[in-house]
């Protein structure tokens, strides 16, 4: 059996649209997107602002719902499923999100925070889910290089970067098998991000997770991911392994996205 075949496809959209509102201010965020993810995989997903890339992953996060279309997960379509059902997703799927400032909560000392999701009701009934809170905290905060003495700290004690450190412990702290980062590091200083960025790609190796990373960066997706995916105007205009479409560009598109990079030389 080869590598390809040995893998499994743990994301499955079929025709997958988001519109708000309706008539003649309708807002379609995302249309018509096909999209296959297997385990293992680190896809990036890029486009400018308002290209639909939060939206699509919100959706695969089960944190906004499809107006039409499948989003298989494992092969179950959560696009439908009711809240109650959702145990097996939001379980598995973690996220990281791009301003740490408003994703922590300040009135939580950091030690809450990471450990929250070890909390869920939903965690409770996997195997594989630390019950050694304590254990479990002292663990992911060594492997994201914070200090465990300073787990009784809050969130405005540390820098943005150590903020960022802390979203991502938490993120890890229940063993998902999917991270889900939202422009990680945009809101970071120039200096700290390629710390950050370095980091998640060590945890998402040494966890085997498959990642979807969104971002507007296209040298910083190069660097994370193996995979990308082009939005623009809520559809997907290209897709391919990053080296393939990073040198050999086939949309327009694309082909500007990159010619706006200075590092980045096309053919």
């Amino acid at each position: 059996m080869s590598v390809q075949e040995d893998r499994l496809a743990l994301y499955e959209l079929h025709g997958v649209d988001r519109t708000y509102g309706g008539g003649s201010q309708a807002v379609h965020a995302v249309s018509d997107v096909d999209l296959a993810v297997d385990a293992g995989d680190r896809l990036g997903i890029v486009g400018e602002s308002g290209s639909g890339k939060s939206t699509l992953i919100r959706m695969m996060a089960a944190l906004d719902r499809p107006t039409c279309g499948e989003i298989l997960f494992r092969g179950t379509d959560i696009a439908s499923l009711p809240d109650k059902r959702m145990g097996d997703l939001r379980s598995s799927v973690q996220m990281v999100f791009q301003d740490p400032r408003s994703s922590l909560n300040p009135r939580m000392r950091v030690g809450e925070i990471i450990t929250e999701p070890l909390r869920s009701p939903l965690l409770r009934q996997r195997d594989d889910v630390p019950v050694d809170h304590g254990h479990r905290l002292r663990e992911v905060m060594e492997q994201v290089g914070l200090p465990a003495d300073k787990a009784d700290a809050y969130p405005h004690e540390f820098s943005g970067g150590q903020r960022q450190r802390i979203a991502i412990a938490r993120a890890l702290a229940p063993k998902p098998d999917v991270l889900i980062a939202d422009e990680p590091v945009s809101a970071l200083d120039v200096s700290v991000r390629g710390h950050v960025l370095n980091l998640l790609r060590e945890l998402v190796a040494e966890y085997a997770l498959t990642m979807l990373f969104v971002s507007h960066d296209l040298r910083v997706v190069r660097h994370a991911c193996d995979r990308v995916v082009v939005m623009r105007h809520g559809q997907i205009v290209e897709q391919g392994p990053i080296e393939q479409v990073y040198e050999d560009p086939q949309h327009p598109y694309t082909q500007e996205l990159l010619a706006a990079v200075p590092t980045i030389r096309l053919r």
